[in-house]
């Protein structure tokens, strides 16, 4: 039996010492790709292409990993094989262990250099001032609804949308002890605003205190044995706290949508979403004729919102999801038509549906 085990771990061995072997060869091809790309002034992040490796690893796989795992680890090669020719700036909402830090772990790998900034505006100010540098900044949540505070500063900024991230959130009631009779229970807005069910029927009699970021919650339960805070399972672990109740958010199939932004679209793939931000004048149907535009050359809004303009009471600024690319002939037509129907007609961004893929 010890003879057997001994053996099947040198084959285990064996089959190591030729994966890193492998590695080593891939990594030499990349370098070359990254010299190519740097004489071409092309970017080493490539959202379209490295999409397009994970799901062809993924339709690869024999089993018996899932494709989730043979995913996750190509995310980590790749991320790996990028700092090797340049590392890649990834802004997000900090601190590190929040919901922001995770999306953007998810979709850059943790080889990335992930910076934590303090705001939205900051992060967009990152963008803006920092060549192929990327940003992560939150949309949308199945619960809570519109982040209207990320569509308002594209009105200011010159960033493009590339990419989006699809996160699962889960939240969690962590704290030190789990029989203390907690005086506070920590969290962000947002979190707590999915969890306000939960809360309500646990009738905790605990005072609900809104912070900066779950992991600012974390670190504040982990300093008073008194407290809990509502998080995720990452942010518990870091600063050492039990996980006492999980995914009691109010809804089980909570999920929050990023944008990923930088200083270019992504290139065209087929599946792709392009988001616009329309000006329309204060008239009678206006945003009537605009989406009927839209409609006449045979676009599919997946997303619409309105915010106020701030240059007077009453003028809205309209955000637009289609289906589609800027390259593709309908929306050039669109775009063109629109330029009779709205005052004002910008291109935020396109990229690949992460729906699709």
């Amino acid at each position: 039996m010890s003879q057997s085990l001994a053996d099947l771990r040198q084959t285990i061995d064996d089959v190591d010492e030729r994966l890193v072997e492998l590695l080593a060869e891939r990594a030499e091809i990349v370098h070359e790709i990254g010299r190519l790309k740097a004489a071409a002034g092309e970017q080493v992040f490539d959202t379209v292409r490295e999409q397009q490796v994970l799901e062809r690893v993924a339709r690869l796989n024999p089993g018996p990993y899932r494709a989730e795992h043979v995913r996750a680890i190509f995310l980590e090669i790749m991320s790996a094989s990028r700092s090797l020719e340049e590392p890649l700036q990834v802004a997000y909402l900090g601190p590190p262990h929040t919901f922001s830090h995770q999306a953007a772990q998810q979709h850059f790998g943790r080889s990335a250099d992930l910076v934590p900034l303090s705001s939205f505006t900051d992060i967009f100010d990152f963008v803006d001032r920092s060549p192929r540098a990327s940003g992560v900044v939150p949309i949308e949540n199945t619960t809570s609804g519109t982040i209207g505070e990320t569509l308002d500063l594209f009105a200011a900024h010159t960033v493009h949308v590339n990419s989006e991230i699809l996160l699962q959130v889960s939240h969690n009631l962590i704290a030190v002890s789990a029989s203390a009779p907690w005086t506070t229970v920590y969290s962000h807005p947002q979190a707590i605003a999915q969890c306000r069910g939960w809360l309500e029927r646990r009738r905790l009699r605990a005072a609900v205190i809104e912070v900066a970021s779950t992991a600012d919650a974390a670190r504040r339960a982990a300093d008073e044995p008194d407290a809990a805070a509502i998080g995720p399972a990452s942010a518990a672990e870091a600063f050492g706290l039990n996980v006492l109740h999980r995914d009691i958010q109010d809804v089980a199939s909570n999920q929050t949508r990023f944008y990923v932004i930088g200083d270019s679209p992504a290139a065209r793939t087929g599946c792709d979403k392009t988001a616009l931000m329309v000006a329309v004048s204060d008239r009678v149907g206006a945003l009537h004729d605009v989406l009927g535009q839209l409609r006449a050359h045979g676009l599919n809004l997946s997303f619409i919102q309105s915010r106020p303009s701030r240059l007077k009471p009453g003028d809205y600024v309209f955000f637009l999801e289609l289906r589609g690319h800027p390259q593709d002939v309908a929306v050039i037509d669109a775009l063109r038509s629109l330029s009779d129907a709205a005052v004002l007609t910008r291109v935020l961004g396109a990229w690949p549906s992460a729906a699709a893929a």
